[in-house]
């Protein structure tokens, strides 16, 4: 990145605002005076909100290992604190304190919506730097949890890929590697047979936790309100799921959005899209499903994730009731399931055990350094199996790409085909499939054979890659009602004077990749997305004039 570059990077992520525009903010604000010595905010606990400066110093810092504070910013006068954490009314990631008498007002997270849509140019700066600011702290691993362990773990790697897959900071210190892990095991005297452990920002200390047990401790997660009943429940938060959350609540609905692992679906674990419309460089999964995750709570969306939907049912007052495990249940007058695919596993009786440590389904930095050099195997002959391929072209030593067919023409875009072609790493192995695997605790070799020759081939590979296609997620639907193809995909559209994306349920609606008839690409699912919305409204209003009527 140039000089420039950079200098116009920090203005736009630590702006000072004129004082014409600090007069258009305080109408939303609430006044406030900070003594010198005053701590704002801490890690691990909820902040007041954005704090706008009229006078005075504020700092923002971290706690890193073995109680070393590192000072990140110092905002004065016309700057503001926060980052994406303070858009939903997350706690915190990082400590803000005051070290001069400061005057300021506060922007709670419901204000700050306000401003969003009262004043669109300010807020659209504001936005900015709050997002610069999050993406800064991901890059120098600034705030979040602190996860320790051996770094090619299986534990230790399914935790980190749910926190940046669900765009969290985070560190992990290898106890073999890292003299401040050895510092931490021994303070807090932790048998090394019970690693991984993860330390919180509130200083609580989780040993090996689930995905749910994790985010409930960051905040990530918090107790549905079941006295309220939304407009719209979503269940899924993939292109589609996301999609209609936020034209759901730009428009005004209460919507609730619900994932059992992480935002983004499929498409968020994509290195790179190159067809996606209005990107012509090309951008990556993650990167295009965090600004539609970061653009739904600007509207106000509510985000549970990772709860998982265990059974969908209807109240007596026809309202549809969702169950999320723990007793909690979650009450919404319509209902959009988008809870797409799961990724299909080879038929292998050993393959469970190398999940997560050697076995993987997407290709991402973290899988990437994990087999930094290394020769990897790749299975699939899709669009995302080349995205894959091409991506992991570039960190590893040599991609071998199974297919099972003939040719890759038929189920692969003819820019990566040509990308793949145009890699001197990257042998296409046709007509073959995965035959063995083979390790203990850790993948050590795999073998396939050629469909039509019978040839085996055996290769000393620590890493494998799966993009074999999935199958629906909708076991979860079972006894609800809901009319399946006898694939297990979704049928909408079939009842008399029903919504082309209505199920057999009024007012339970299916999109993306889940629904039967769907077109399985990102654009698509997008579009089915907001296309629902109005289906929704329009289902919303017949229930507000049929009591009417009666």
């Amino acid at each position: 990145m140039s000089h420039l570059a950079r200098h116009a990077r920090h203005d736009q992520m630590f702006p000072v605002l004129e004082p014409r525009d600090i007069e258009r903010l305080a109408r939303f604000g609430k006044s406030a005076t900070f003594p010198a010595g005053t701590p704002i905010a801490r890690m691990g606990s909820l902040s007041p909100g954005i704090v706008v400066l009229l006078s005075g110093k504020v700092e923002v810092s971290q706690i890193t290992t073995l109680d070393h504070r590192q000072i990140i910013v110092t905002y004065g006068a016309g700057q503001f604190t926060g980052e994406l954490a303070q858009l939903s009314n997350r706690p915190s990631l990082v400590n803000t304190d005051v070290v001069e008498e400061t005057e300021a007002f506060i922007l709670s997270p419901d204000r700050l919506r306000d401003v969003f849509v009262q004043e669109a140019a300010l807020g659209e700066r504001i936005m900015r730097a709050l997002i610069l600011r999050r993406t800064n702290l991901l890059e120098i691993s600034a705030g979040g949890p602190i996860i320790i362990g051996r770094s090619e773990a299986a534990d230790v790697v399914r935790l980190q890929v749910f926190l940046r897959r669900n765009v969290q900071p985070h560190r992990v210190l290898d106890p073999e590697r890292d003299p401040d892990a050895a510092g931490l095991i021994s303070r807090f005297n932790i048998d090394v047979h019970h690693l991984p452990i993860v330390l919180c920002p509130d200083g609580k200390i989780l040993r090996n936790p689930g995905e749910n047990e994790l985010a409930r401790c960051l905040g990530l997660l918090r107790r549905v309100d079941e006295t309220k009943i939304y407009d719209v429940a979503i269940v899924g938060s993939g292109p589609a799921g996301l999609a209609a959350a936020v034209y759901a609540a730009s428009e005004g609905l209460s919507t609730i959005v619900l994932d059992c692992r992480a935002f983004g679906g499929q498409a968020g674990a994509s290195a790179r899209i190159e067809n996606y419309l209005g990107f012509p460089t090309g951008i990556s999964g993650l990167a295009l499903m965090a600004r539609a995750h970061t653009q739904a709570q600007k509207f106000g969306v509510e985000m549970a994730i990772p709860d998982e939907v265990h059974r969908l049912e209807q109240d007596t007052d026809s309202s549809f009731s969702l169950d999320v495990g723990d007793g909690e249940r979650v009450r919404a007058s319509s209902v959009v399931i988008a809870s797409g695919a799961r990724y299909r596993r080879l038929n292998l009786a050993n393959i469970c055990r190398f999940e997560d440590s050697s076995v993987h389904y997407w290709a991402s930095p973290i899988e990437a350094r994990l087999c930094e050099g290394q020769e990897v195997a790749l299975v699939g002959a899709g669009n995302s199996a080349g995205q894959a391929a091409v991506y992991l072209a570039g960190q590893v030593g040599k991609v071998s790409l199974i297919v099972r067919g003939p040719s890759l023409i038929a189920s692969m875009s003819s820019y990566l085909i040509e990308r793949i072609k145009a890699q001197p790493n990257i042998e296409v192995v046709l007509r073959s499939e995965v035959t063995k695997l083979e390790g203990d605790e850790t993948l050590t070799g795999v073998s396939w054979r050629n469909r039509e020759t019978g040839e085996e081939t055996k290769r000393p590979i620590r890493h494998l890659f799966l993009f074999v296609g999935a199958d629906p997620h909708t076991e979860w639907l079972a006894g609800c009602g809901v009319a399946l193809d006898q694939k297990g995909f979704i049928r909408t559209g079939i009842g008399e004077g029903c919504h082309p994306l209505e199920t057999n349920l009024p007012g339970a609606f299916a999109i993306g990749d889940v629904r039967a008839g769907s077109v399985k690409r990102v654009a698509s699912a997008v579009g089915e997305g907001a296309q629902v919305v109005a289906a929704i409204h329009d289902f919303l209003a017949r229930r507000r004039v049929e009591p009417a009527i009666l």
